[in-house]
């Protein structure tokens, strides 16, 4: 589990050790503090602080108070699904709204390059069927997104 967790977090973009340390406190059947993820994961403690300051707030772990002990101590959603609604919401979502004016303004400023003679006809043809491309897989993600909102 720790490194399934790992390894989808690279996938996405973020640390091993973000993925890690969700894995671990995942599995984990009491709250762990900072100290015990390091000893436990053999990462260091900036890392493991940084991740667990990232996961917090994806909201994919909370803190907990752990009666007698001042250190923080922390544990995971267990409800995996609810990670998945918060990402798609507050990860993919934006992204996905945000990347057809991206996209758009590429194009634009791709011909305007032409235009004023910064590339090459071929250069602007290569460029723009990329573009293109691109464009597509966006419009497909777009088309997919009203499917995953009620998967989620």
């Amino acid at each position: 589990m720790i490194e399934a967790a790992a390894r989808l977090c690279q996938l996405i973009a973020l640390p091993r050790s973000t993925g890690q340390i969700y894995g671990l406190l995942y599995l984990s059947p009491s709250a762990l503090s900072l100290d015990d993820m390091v000893e436990l994961l053999r990462i260091s403690k900036a890392s493991a602080s940084t991740a667990t300051r990232q996961l917090a707030s994806l909201r994919a772990i909370r803190q907990v108070w752990v009666q007698g002990d001042r250190r923080d101590y922390f544990e995971a959603e267990p409800d995996i699904s609810a990670l998945l609604r918060i990402g798609y919401t507050e990860f993919l979502q934006p992204r996905l709204k945000s990347s057809r004016t991206r996209l758009e303004r590429m194009s634009g400023a791709l011909n305007d390059d032409l235009a004023r003679g910064r590339i090459s006809e071929a250069d602007h043809k290569l460029c723009s069927e990329r573009l293109k491309n691109i464009s597509a897989l966006e419009q497909k993600f777009q088309a997919l997104a009203p499917l995953a909102e009620k998967f989620l």
